[in-house]
């Protein structure tokens, strides 16, 4: 019988290295909770609230007390029809507004630049995609948002769009102003699902960019990214509905966590009651200290005057770009070292989601570790920018479900149908979605992320599956 209790062990030695967060969870381990008094009781406490549905603690699948009071509030606060707390992660969000929004045939636009949730959720669903080109920034390797250009260009070819799904912001917290789009998407009678995974502070600041909430039929937020809320918590913010209360409690667990749902609310409530003040405060520190950290001349955060026109950037995020020949990755595993927590690295770079939690020493430690870094220690002569390449669709991703496979070597699967969506993680977006051929182009993309010692999901040493 083993004495072993490996994860848990792993995860406390983590603890005890006192790292800077500079990733999810937007509550950065604990510390979002000590903001005011009633917070520290909930962090202090923590461990012993974990109930279940007893009375008076109400019930998510059917909320008629304190859960419906907490989402009313939630509601209130970003200005929707209705709200809910969701305790699977956006994920469960994302498929109940899917399964809510479209019949099975549907044809639907979709983003290439979308969660694999979404992907899921096409195929559970059986929609006919079509997806919306990407857009590269070529000059810092970044994914981009579509602009109305690729929206339109993928909706004329369309036979009969019922709707269309986007996200906003992007990964690395950059938006394009498309709202004036969705106006005339919604005249059109698209019905509009937005994942606003990395945005549910949006707009509690003249600093921050633009909600979209209110342009949108279903707006998922993933509170627990960029807020004070335990991992896996999310709002589904509702505009206009069929029965998606109906699809929620389908795809939402039957035993919610009340430390989640409790989080859920405490982050609402920061943000009511000290989210202006504190991202302002926030954003100056990050201003001040980009100018002294772009002053090394090693690394350049990302501005928005560095974006194309339309383009807006959240300002609570450092983009920490390199210049060609120099690897993200390795800038990653290099600010690991120096107990900095990025949260992704990409070809050329990093992201570092900040948030109002950290103080004028997390930025001092920043700026001291890039001041310290040795460009010649992360020189990758094999650069590998983001793809904006979309194959050819020979199948919908639903009819590649259930058909036979066979594996073969990555290098010999060009020419091939894809069975399986095949992920670089981070940031987690499809480059071949199933049902697409394999080209070389993606083959070499791939191959980059392995040289890199990154994952691509549905790669299994160096396998992949094909359609016989």
């Amino acid at each position: 019988m083993s004495k072993k209790v490996p994860l848990l062990e792993e995860v406390l030695k983590y603890k005890k290295e006192n790292n800077l967060i500079l990733s999810m969870p937007g509550n950065k381990s604990g510390i979002g909770f000590l903001r005011d008094d009633i917070g520290k009781e909930f962090a202090l406490n923590m461990g012993f609230l974990d109930i279940t549905e007893v009375d008076p603690l109400d019930n998510l699948h059917a909320p008629e007390g304190i859960i419906k009071e907490a989402q009313e509030l939630l509601a209130e606060t970003y200005g929707v029809k209705k709200a809910y707390f969701v305790v699977n992660g956006s994920t469960a969000g994302n498929l109940a507004s899917i399964f809510d929004a479209f019949n099975e045939g549907d044809e639907v636009l979709v983003e290439r630049n979308c969660h694999k949730s979404v992907y899921n959720g096409l195929i559970l669903r059986k929609l006919k995609v079509k997806y919306i080109e990407p857009v590269i920034h070529e000059d810092k390797g970044l994914f981009l948002p579509p602009t109305e250009k690729e929206i339109y260009k993928a909706l004329d070819r369309c036979n009969n769009a019922r709707g269309i799904i986007l996200t906003y912001p992007n990964y690395f917290g950059i938006g394009y102003d498309i709202f004036d789009t969705l106006k005339d998407l919604k005249e059109r009678g698209l019905t509009i699902i937005i994942d606003g995974a990395h945005g549910a502070h949006y707009e509690i600041s003249e600093r921050l960019p633009k909600s979209i909430v209110s342009y949108a039929d279903y707006i998922v937020l993933s509170a627990h990214k960029t807020l004070p809320s335990l991992t896996q918590g999310s709002y589904l913010l509702v505009n206009n509905d069929k029965n998606v209360d109906f699809y929620l409690k389908a795809f939402m667990t039957t035993s919610p966590s009340y430390l989640i749902m409790s989080s859920l609310d405490y982050s609402r409530y920061y943000l009511d009651n000290y989210g202006e003040k504190d991202y302002d405060k926030l954003i100056g520190l990050a201003n001040k200290w980009s100018i002294k950290i772009n002053t090394l001349n090693k690394v350049s955060i990302l501005k928005e005057e560095d974006l194309p026109q339309g383009y807006n950037l959240d300002l609570s995020r450092y983009i920490l770009t390199l210049p060609k020949g120099y690897s993200g990755h390795k800038l990653l595993d290099y600010l690991r070292k120096m107990k900095i927590q990025c949260e992704m690295s990409f070809a050329c770079g990093v992201v570092l989601i900040l948030s109002p939690f950290n103080l004028e020493k997390d930025f001092e430690k920043i700026y001291n570790s890039i001041e310290k870094l040795d460009l010649s220690l992360i020189v990758d002569n094999q650069y590998q920018n983001y793809y904006s390449i979309i194959p050819e669709k020979v199948l919908e991703p639903y009819e590649v479900f259930d058909k036979d496979f066979e594996y073969v070597d990555i290098k010999k699967s060009i020419g091939k149908i894809s069975k399986e969506a095949l992920i670089p993680y981070p940031p987690g977006i499809p480059l071949i979605c199933g049902g697409e051929v394999i080209s070389k182009e993606a083959v070499e993309i791939m191959l980059g992320y392995i040289r890199n010692n990154k994952t691509v999901i549905g790669i299994e040493e160096e396998l992949v599956k094909v359609i016989k």
